[in-house]
């Protein structure tokens, strides 16, 4: 005997809010009772798919997770975990190419052209063409327009991402200085460096999981040191005597790191008096921390959304 056909009618919601308190509502509130909604959008965090199988919705995006709830059936599917040890990484990018791929992450939908990029990134307009160029031809950005009037968008803000994490000089410390400074907890010791900052007119920018911590996110339960990154020159010693930290050989709280290419000091964010690294950047310097991969991941999430 054959078995019925079951007729459902699927209402498609694309690039719904990253905050599942904000979009499941709003999802659960466009579909009656006979209707299944399926939501689709580029990269679907974890926790908003957990949300939306709670709320018996579906989904799909882009990076390959997959979960249809249907009656009579239930159809999941998860992306393959990412292997970037089995992907050769991306060579001759230097880190003023670094600060322009971070340039794009920070407006991913803009159109950008070769001048305005170079205004914005303060790199050169060659170096800025040349990077263009090689996202072009590697598929990360899609351009429309020709001569003057070319204009370059990222295709995938997250393959982009993925892409500059395997970057070695995305990642690299060029020179670290680890130090002390005497303060009661993380929070004080912060408070402390944006103080000093503010009085000696330091350039600095808060990164890693202190600078998640300082926008609100929570990516450990436990802050070990700080990491601070400062211009590379006059150098660490100087930087450290103008923020009152003494260098150290152990016990350090404060790890003082040199800008080079000014990847995290040429825009910063301010929350409250606290100076903190583009968001991609603290994404990539919390690789390096303790809890590299898990924590960045929920920082990623939490902050950057793709």
């Amino acid at each position: 005997m054959a078995t019925p056909a079951i007729r459902c009618r699927l209402v498609v919601v694309a690039n719904p809010s990253p905050k599942p308190s904000v979009s499941v509502p709003h999802i659960r509130a466009l579909t009656t009772s006979d209707e299944i909604a399926l939501v689709v959008d580029e990269r679907l965090s974890t926790a908003m798919r957990v949300a939306l199988e709670e709320a018996g919705c579906s989904y799909a995006d882009g990076i390959g997770h997959l979960h249809l709830d249907l009656p009579g059936m239930l159809l999941h599917s998860e992306s393959a975990p990412r292997t970037p040890g089995m992907i050769p990484p991306p060579r001759g990018v230097g880190t003023v190419g670094v600060r322009v791929v971070q340039e794009l992450l920070g407006q991913p939908a803009h159109p950008w052209s070769v001048t305005e990029l170079s205004r914005t990134s303060g790199a050169s307009i060659g170096q800025a063409h040349n990077v263009l160029q090689r996202l072009e031809r590697e598929g990360l950005m899609v351009a429309s327009g020709s001569g003057p009037a070319r204009r370059r968008r990222v295709a995938q803000p997250g393959d982009l991402l993925d892409w500059l994490a395997r970057v070695p000089s995305a990642r690299k410390v060029h020179a670290r200085l680890n130090t002390y400074l005497y303060a009661p907890d993380p929070a004080s010791l912060v408070d402390r460096l944006s103080s000093t900052a503010a009085r000696s007119g330091a350039v600095w920018a808060l990164t890693g999981a202190a600078a998640a911590r300082a926008m609100g996110i929570a990516t450990v339960t436990a802050l070990g040191i700080v990491m601070v990154r400062v211009p590379s020159q006059p150098g660490l010693v100087d930087a450290a005597r103008l923020f009152g930290a003494d260098p150290v050989d152990s016990g350090a709280n404060v790890t003082l790191v040199s800008d080079v290419g000014a990847v995290g000091t040429q825009h910063v964010q301010r929350y409250g008096p606290v100076s903190v690294a583009p968001a991609v950047r603290i994404y990539l310097d919390m690789l390096g921390e303790p809890r590299g991969r898990e924590a960045a991941d929920l920082f990623r999430e939490a902050a950057i959304g793709y």
